[in-house]
């Protein structure tokens, strides 16, 4: 993506310095930690998690088990440095290029709210696919687009926040459904948080 265009996307580093929004609205992570643990759980003790489009490091933060490896990925180095505070491996990330990392060397890697900020989500999925070791787990969630539940709580997050989402690629079952198993035969795709939450679990 030319620099031009990269200057125009917004930061969300504010966002998650403002703890209205945390109390407004990350309410719905809960059950996505839920999901995530439950994921996460017949991992190996000292697994390697990757979080990628971290945010605040908060959810890997509680997702992580003692002796777990936490990676934080994100381009916004505030946001890496709020991650590197709650104990994640900061890793700068630019979701437009490959990822810094070899192949195989992640056992669990989550994306959540992140991969429809992306321009090109299928090559993201791809890169996932690429460092997940065999027998690796991914998570993702992000918004429903054919939720009418989600589409009336998106207007009234706009208007509360006065921001837009800056969703440039969004996602129905089918076509989140369609993005997975591209790479992914062993996934299931569900829904959850009274139909905000859209979520796809794949096993490498």
């Amino acid at each position: 993506m030319p620099d031009t265009q990269r200057q125009q996307r917004e930061s969300f580093s504010d966002y998650y310095d403002r703890p209205f929004n945390d109390a407004l609205f990350r309410w719905i992570d809960v059950r996505k930690i839920g999901i995530i643990r439950t994921t996460f759980a017949d991992l190996a003790r000292g697994a390697v998690l990757l979080d990628l489009g971290c945010g605040s490091g908060r959810i890997i933060s509680k997702v992580k088990r003692p002796g777990d490896i936490a990676l934080a990925g994100d381009i916004d180095l505030r946001l890496l440095s709020n991650a590197r505070s709650r104990g994640s491996q900061p890793l700068a990330v630019d979701f437009d290029t490959d990822l810094p990392l070899a192949e195989g060397v992640i056992d669990g890697a989550m994306i959540i709210d992140a991969l429809e900020h992306t321009e090109n989500p299928k090559s993201i999925l791809d890169e996932l696919y690429r460092v997940l070791a065999p027998g690796g787990i991914l998570v993702v969630f992000t918004p429903p687009y054919d939720s009418h539940t989600w589409i009336a709580a998106e207007k009234a997050h706009n208007f509360i926040t006065r921001r837009r989402s800056d969703h440039i690629s969004p996602f129905t079952r089918e076509s989140l459904t369609y993005a997975v198993g591209r790479r992914f035969t062993n996934f299931k795709v569900g829904r959850t948080n009274f139909g905000l939450s859209m979520y796809a679990v794949a096993v490498k």
